[in-house]
C-alpha cells in the first residue's frame, strides 16, 4: 500500500515537472521590430543558405590559387612480367645487366606550370569574382529579408489597429440594428430599413473576418521569415509612423549615384567582369602549355636486392593544332554570355531607378491619403457630435447617432490602412536606395 502511494506521488511529481518544462519551452517571445529583424538575420533559412554559398565560393577561391603552385606526387608500384625483363641496365662496358620478372618502383614526381595561356590566372580572377558575387547576393538578400520582415511586421500592426476600428464600427451598427428592430416591432419604421441595416452589419462582419484571417496569414509569413514556429511568437509591439520623411531632390545624376551603392548592381557589374574573364580564359586554349616536370625514385627486382636510383627532369610543351572547332565555339559562347550580362546590368540599373521613383511617388500618395483620412475623421467626429446633441434634445433618433459614430470609426479604419501604405512605401524606398540596413543594431 505504501508502495502504491509512493508510485502515485512520484507520478504526480514527474507529471508536474513535464508540465512545467513544456510550459517553459512554449513560452512566447515578445516581439519588437528590432528583435524581429535580428532574429531573421540569425535564423532565416534562406540567409543561411546564402552564407553557405559565400563559404563555398571562398573554398573555390582557395582551390584556384592552389593550382598556381607546383604539384608534388608520390608513387609506388609492382609489376610482374611473363618473361624476365631488364631492371638495371649495363652502366659501363663489361658489366652484366640484371633481368627479372618482378619489378618494384617508388618515387616522387613534380609538375610546375610555367605557362598555360594565362588560363590559371584567369581562373583565379574568376574565383575572386565569384566570391564577390556571392557576397553581393548575400548582402542584397539580407536587405530583402529586412524589408520583408519590416513590411510584414507593420502589416500586422496595421491589422491590429484595423480590427479595433472595425469592432467599434460593428458595435455601433449592431446597436443601431437593435434600435431599428424595436422601431419596426412598434410599427414606427418600415421593415426595409431593418433589411438595409442587416446587410450593413453582415458586410462589416465579413470585413472583420477578412481582417482577422489576413492577420493570421501575416503572422505565418512573419514566422517563416524569422525561422520560428508561429505558436511561439507573441503579438508584435510597436507603433506606425504617420509623418512622411523628407526626400532629397533627385535628378538623373543623383539617381545614378544612389543605385551605384545597391548590392544587386554591384553583383551585376561583377557578373559582367566574370563574363569578360571567361572570354579570356577560353581564348587561352589557343596558346601552348609549358610545364617543368621532374621525377626521382628507386626501382628494384626480385627480392629487392638489385635496385637503382632513377631520376628525370625536363620541360613539356603542348600546343593544340585542331580541336574540331570546340575552342572557337566556346569563345563565341563566352562572348554571347558577356553581351547577355551587359544587357542584364543595364536593365538592372533601369529597374533600380524605376523602383526609387515609384517608391517616392508611393510615399507622397500615402501621405496625402493620411491627410485626407484625418480630415474625414475630423468631419465624421463632428457629425457624430451633432447627431448626439440632436438625439439628446429629441431632434433625432438614436439610429442617426449610432450611424454617425460608425462612420467615424470607419474613417479611422481607412487611416490605419493609409498609415501602413506609408510605412511600406518608406521601406520600399530605403530598399531601392540600398540604405535599408543602415541604423540596424546587429548585436
Amino acid at each position: 500500500m505504501q508502495r502504491l502511494h509512493l508510485s502515485i506521488i512520484m507520478t504526480y511529481i514527474l507529471s508536474l515537472i513535464l508540465f512545467t518544462g513544456t510550459g517553459f519551452c512554449a513560452e512566447k517571445i515578445p516581439l519588437t521590430l528590432d528583435t524581429a529583424i535580428r532574429m531573421a538575420l540569425e535564423e532565416n533559412h534562406y540567409l543561411k543558405s546564402r552564407n553557405l554559398e559565400v563559404q563555398s565560393a571562398d573554398a573555390g577561391q582557395k582551390a584556384s590559387r592552389g593550382a598556381l603552385l607546383p604539384r608534388l606526387d608520390t608513387y609506388a608500384g609492382y609489376l610482374r612480367t611473363s618473361n624476365p625483363m631488364l631492371i638495371i641496365p649495363m652502366t659501363e662496358l663489361g658489366s652484366d645487366p640484371t633481368f627479372t620478372r618482378n619489378h618494384y618502383q617508388a618515387g616522387l614526381g613534380i609538375t610546375f606550370p610555367l605557362y598555360e595561356g594565362g588560363r590559371r590566372w584567369h581562373k583565379v580572377t574568376a574565383s575572386d569574382l565569384s566570391k564577390l558575387i556571392a557576397e553581393h547576393q548575400l548582402k542584397f538578400s539580407r536587405q530583402e529579408i529586412i524589408a520583408n520582415v519590416t513590411n510584414t511586421f507593420n502589416q500586422i500592426l496595421s491589422f491590429q489597429a484595423l480590427e479595433k476600428a472595425q469592432l467599434k464600427v460593428l458595435d455601433s451598427l449592431k446597436k443601431a440594428q437593435n434600435d431599428i428592430r424595436k422601431r419596426v416591432d412598434l410599427g414606427r419604421t418600415a421593415p426595409v430599413e431593418l433589411m438595409k441595416m442587416d446587410t450593413q452589419v453582415a458586410h462589416q462582419e465579413q470585413a472583420l473576418i477578412h481582417t482577422r484571417q489576413a492577420a493570421l496569414r501575416a503572422r505565418q509569413a512573419l514566422a517563416s521569415l524569422l525561422g520560428k514556429n508561429p505558436a511561439l511568437l507573441d503579438e508584435p509591439e510597436g507603433r506606425l509612423k504617420t509623418t512622411p520623411p523628407k526626400l532629397p531632390a533627385q535628378d538623373k545624376t543623383t539617381l545614378e549615384k544612389i543605385i551605384a551603392q545597391r548590392p544587386d548592381i554591384d553583383k551585376a557589374q561583377d557578373e559582367l567582369k566574370l563574363a569578360a574573364t571567361e572570354i579570356k580564359l577560353q581564348e587561352g586554349y589557343h596558346l601552348p602549355d609549358i610545364n617543368v616536370i621532374g621525377d626521382y625514385g628507386q626501382r628494384a627486382g626480385s627480392g629487392l636486392n638489385d635496385n637503382e636510383e632513377v631520376w628525370s627532369a625536363g620541360v613539356n610543351l603542348k600546343f593544340n593544332l585542331y580541336a574540331g572547332g570546340q575552342i572557337k565555339a566556346k569563345v563565341n559562347q563566352a562572348k554571347a554570355r558577356y553581351e547577355a550580362a551587359r544587357e542584364r546590368l543595364e536593365q538592372q540599373k533601369l529597374t533600380a531607378m524605376t523602383e526609387i521613383v515609384q517608391a517616392e511617388a508611393n510615399i507622397k500618395e500615402a501621405a496625402e491619403r493620411i491627410k485626407m483620412a484625418d480630415k474625414t475623421i475630423a468631419s465624421a467626429r463632428e457629425t457624430y457630435r451633432i447627431e448626439e446633441l440632436k438625439y439628446n434634445t429629441g431632434a433625432s433618433t438614436i439610429t442617426d447617432s449610432l450611424l454617425a459614430q460608425a462612420a467615424w470609426f470607419e474613417a479611422t479604419a481607412l487611416k490605419a490602412e493609409a498609415v501602413y501604405e506609408l510605412e511600406k512605401a518608406i521601406v520600399d524606398y530605403r530598399l531601392a536606395c540600398g540604405t535599408i540596413e543602415e541604423g540596424i543594431n546587429h548585436d
